[in-house]
């Protein structure tokens, strides 16, 4: 009894500096939100005021916009097949060298985990003189090949270390039973790793849908635009149109936020799963 009576203060000290801790994170949020229902001369007035009244107009022409249309589209198309290409290679890569039984295989992991030390500014210049001499600069497949390039290590750490705990006596079952190695690894393997590419679907989508610098440096201004390079042309000379930037960093946040409250189960489960084996 005594030491839960010791203990209480620590209890709400700790409980305060959660508090403190989410109203910091939350509070950009929370700005963003009010801000998006603002005029703009409301927002140059005082950006920290509730708002006098709920305008929808900014909502109306976001939405109105041609162009917000297709870079949604373009956006979704991107995490897509971002997301789906990653997940595969990912899940092959990692099984692969969680049961490659050879010292190769362990230098090939230190050496695509390094990859992970160097900032992206040292690479960046020598990346895009890569992909242009390969002639996928501007080009929307072009962007697709580098992002899965860039998002590929962690994806493979994650399935390597899951993979490594995976039962020998199922798959030798199944070659047993006649199976070959493609076939079992589609019908056996993938479905046990679903929860770890399940982990790595959410991370690298929660990525690629709001990256900016890399799709402007590959993507540049070709059409369509994804999202992050369609919301810069909101962005004046002498003035930003601060409540369309608001309103438009607000509705293209929706599909990836709910994206993330489906899936948040499966983060913690597959990281844990990945992190404790291997």
């Amino acid at each position: 009894m005594d030491s839960k009576i010791s203990n209480k203060p620590l209890y709400i000290f700790k409980v305060i500096c959660i508090w403190i801790l989410a109203a910091a994170f939350f509070a950009p949020l929370l700005l963003v939100l009010l801000n998006s229902f603002k005029t703009k001369g409301e927002i140059m007035t005082s950006a920290i005021a509730l708002p006098t009244s709920f305008h929808l107009d900014n909502f109306a022409a976001i939405l109105s916009e041609s162009n917000f249309v297709t870079s949604f589209l373009c956006s979704l198309f991107v995490v897509a097949a971002t997301t789906s290409l990653t997940v595969l290679v990912s899940a092959m890569a990692g099984y692969s060298l969680a049961k490659w039984k050879n010292k190769i295989a362990g230098i090939l992991m230190i050496v695509i985990m390094a990859t992970l030390f160097v900032p992206f500014q040292v690479y960046m210049v020598a990346m895009i003189v890569v992909v242009k001499n390969l002639g996928l600069t501007g080009n929307i497949f072009g962007l697709i090949l580098v992002y899965i390039a860039l998002g590929m290590p962690v994806p493979i750490f994650l399935c390597r270390s899951y993979a490594v705990g995976m039962s020998k006596e199922i798959e030798e079952a199944a070659i047993i039973d006649g199976c070959s190695k493609w076939t079992m690894f589609l019908r056996i393997v993938l479905p046990l790793m679903k929860p770890i590419l399940a982990t790595v679907a959410v991370l690298n989508a929660l990525w690629v849908w709001g990256e900016f610098l890399v799709a402007f440096l590959v993507y540049g201004n070709a059409k369509p635009m994804t999202l992050p390079l369609s919301q810069r042309y909101f962005y004046g000379t002498y003035s930003n149109q601060w409540n369309l930037i608001l309103t438009n960093f607000l509705i293209s946040s929706i599909p990836i936020v709910l994206f993330y409250v489906v899936m948040q189960k499966h983060i913690v489960k597959g990281i844990t799963a990945g992190a404790v084996k291997g």
